[in-house]
């Protein structure tokens, strides 16, 4: 499935008791965000969003349409509603570099004797299998990597 690159929802903003702001999306049901002002909320519903819409996308699922604003039920005469625009890319490049924990196995007496050189143990795997696979390695692995 081909997702876009450049979203732009909607999002209820609401003041709470503690003279903060409750905000949620009406288009991704469970989002809830307490901020400390506009700024503070715009940009973790920003983070909200891009995890949402990652998680839409490696899971297959259809992109919620945007609600139109004239559809929003607003509760309260306080309530607005302002609108989130997020641009996908530097997001899933985030996520697919993101490091993960693999465990591996060798005998003790390598492991014992790659921590007395000081060998970056993750480095290493991640030089090693990228050579494996005929990955090209960035300039900086070159230099300090394994022959």
């Amino acid at each position: 499935m081909s997702y876009k690159n450049h979203y732009i929802y909607p999002v209820v903003v609401e003041k709470a008791e503690d003279g903060g702001l409750g905000m949620y999306f009406p288009d991704f049901p469970g989002t809830a965000i307490m901020a400390r002002d506009l700024i503070d909320g715009m940009k973790r519903a920003k983070e909200m969003l891009a995890e949402r819409l990652l998680d839409v996308e490696a899971t297959g699922q259809e992109v919620p349409k945007p609600s139109e604003p004239n559809a929003i039920e607003l509760l309260d005469a306080d309530d607005r509603v302002i609108f989130i625009e997020l641009y996908m890319p530097p997001y899933r490049d985030e996520e697919a570099n993101k490091s993960v924990t693999k465990n591996c196995t060798l005998p003790k007496w390598l492991k014992e004797a790659g921590e007395e050189a000081g060998l970056n143990f993750s480095q290493l795997l991640q030089t090693a299998i990228k050579r494996q696979l005929g990955i090209p390695l960035a300039p900086e692995q070159e230099s300090s990597s394994i022959n």
